[in-house]
């Protein structure tokens, strides 16, 4: 029987890039958990701020089943500050590095 989720357009070169149109809801990490199954390489989710990465992260473990989820945290300080980012999110960098 064939699927009824739609399969999004993946990358078919290393270095080519691919832009969604933005589902509505949850629906966004159902295709991105879809494409991470079909997909053999690694499968790249940017979102706009901290916020939604966290919200995406939390939809993603529901629909990715056993599929690992990474998240890979911003720096939270701004290039001219004059003190570094917090121990753990460096530690969260390397780690999912």
């Amino acid at each position: 029987m064939p699927s009824l989720i739609p399969h999004p357009p993946l990358p078919t070169t290393p270095r080519q890039r691919r832009y969604w149109t933005p589902p509505h809801g949850s629906s966004r990490a159902l295709l991105i958990a879809e494409a991470a199954r079909s997909h053999e390489g690694l499968l790249v989710a940017v979102t706009r701020d901290t916020q939604r990465a966290h919200a995406l992260e939390a939809e993603l473990k529901v629909f990715a089943g056993g599929l690992r989820v990474l998240h890979f945290p911003d720096w939270e300080t701004l290039p001219y500050d004059v003190f570094s980012p917090h121990p753990e999110i460096v530690s969260q960098r390397i780690a999912t590095l």
